[in-house]
């Protein structure tokens, strides 16, 4: 059943519900009246600062505003996938790996192909490979001190993938724990860097809360283990360069971003999971401005940039999703939809469950009631009434 409910509606309702005039709202997640009546509206596509903040200031969850409790995303054969990766990951203290017990070296090279799995967007395969992993992983992880330490290595990975696959799957409860898992494992690794990585994805949290003070804070704490030019040292300064978009600073955004240029370091040993590549430096450069709504300068940035590796199909969905909403906001309606093609051609199951697809589907809707054969085929396939 497809729910027909807009993030504006839902914040207009809980506004009222609260006792809250626009300009409340608005003062309490530092957003413009203006902004706050045209989300209401249904008249401009809400961003993911926006969702954040004003889940914030209503007390509830962003998943209930974009409404995405309310819409199922596995099928039945990938619930049992789930439901498996589930019992591994609580299987820590009573492993049962099946057949004989796999070699480091072979689970290792089982977990580079889970991670090209999981940037393939392939994630009920990897899922399926995680759970067989994790069981095999844990007798090895226990060896005490040094020798533990390249197993601890490869089960933080494990973890940070399950996490990953449990989060596109909308499985919040699993995710966490698989988080607080490679957190607490990461100083066990014997790599400083690992410490970081895991900075990294907790700040994820801190960026869907809206909380862009406390994971920058997570960010600048991480630096600490950062020793030069890394891969690492990359990503960290693109996650703080969207935390600072989202918090209203533009320009010190984009001084992170020119900061993960220089500390790209292809030299450097890779890590699953993490990703400097140009590509993805270049998808953050061009989505700061959206998340500062300047549309304009998103499509300018967009059209400086020539996106040719398809090895990540995640990346290029989201960096077409942007784009749909930088043409949204710039005014050309069409472009949107064809950049909502273009991510659905690179990334459909991404695009399929992206909350903000939806949002800008029903932005594009309110603003054309022709409602074009071609939005009205897009819109069917996403799920979105219009």
């Amino acid at each position: 059943m497809e729910n027909t409910t807009r993030v504006g509606e839902r914040v207009a309702a809980l506004r009222k519900l609260r006792g809250l005039t626009q300009h409340q709202l608005a003062t309490a997640a530092s957003f413009s009246t203006s902004m706050v009546k045209q989300v209401e509206q249904g008249t401009t596509p809400p961003s993911a600062a926006f969702v954040a903040s004003a889940a914030r200031a209503l007390k509830v969850s962003r998943d209930y505003l974009y409404g995405v409790e309310d819409r199922p995303m596995a099928e039945e054969s990938t619930a049992v996938l789930l439901a498996e990766l589930r019992a591994a990951v609580d299987a820590w203290d009573d492993p049962r790996p099946d057949g004989d017990p796999l070699t480091l070296d072979a689970i290792n090279r089982r977990l580079d192909v889970a991670a090209r799995q999981v940037a393939g967007t392939k994630y009920a395969d990897a899922a399926a490979d995680l759970a067989v992993m994790l069981h095999h992983l844990y007798p090895l992880a226990d060896q005490p001190g040094t020798d533990g330490e390249p197993a601890r290595a490869a089960l933080h990975d494990a973890y940070r993938l399950s996490a990953t696959v449990a989060g596109r799957f909308r499985q919040g409860d699993l995710a966490a724990v698989a988080s607080e898992r490679h957190i607490q494992l990461a100083p066990e690794t014997g790599d400083p860097l690992r410490v970081a990585i895991s900075a990294f994805h907790r700040s994820s949290r801190y960026l869907a809360l809206g909380d862009y003070a406390g994971g920058l804070r997570v960010l600048q704490r991480a630096e600490g283990h950062l020793a030069g030019p890394s891969s690492v040292a990359t990503q960290v300064h693109l996650r703080s360069a969207v935390l600072q978009a989202r918090a209203g600073a533009l320009d010190r955004a984009d001084e992170h971003i020119t900061e993960a240029r220089r500390t790209e370091d292809n030299d450097q040993p890779a890590y699953r999971g993490i990703d400097a590549s140009e590509l993805n430096i270049d998808v953050h450069w061009c989505a700061l401005p959206v998340e500062a709504m300047d549309g304009t300068e998103a499509v300018r940035r967009g059209g400086e940039v020539q996106l040719t590796d398809t090895s990540r199909p995640e990346r290029l969905g989201h960096h077409h999703i942007d784009q749909a909403r930088a043409w949204f906001l710039h005014g050309d309606r069409d472009r949107c939809l064809d950049e909502l093609n273009h991510a659905r051609k690179a990334a459909p199951f991404n695009t399929r469950h992206h909350p903000a697809v939806r949002e800008t589907v029903l932005a594009l809707a309110a603003a054309d009631r022709r409602a074009t054969d071609s939005l009205a085929g897009f819109a069917k396939w996403a799920g979105v009434a219009v």
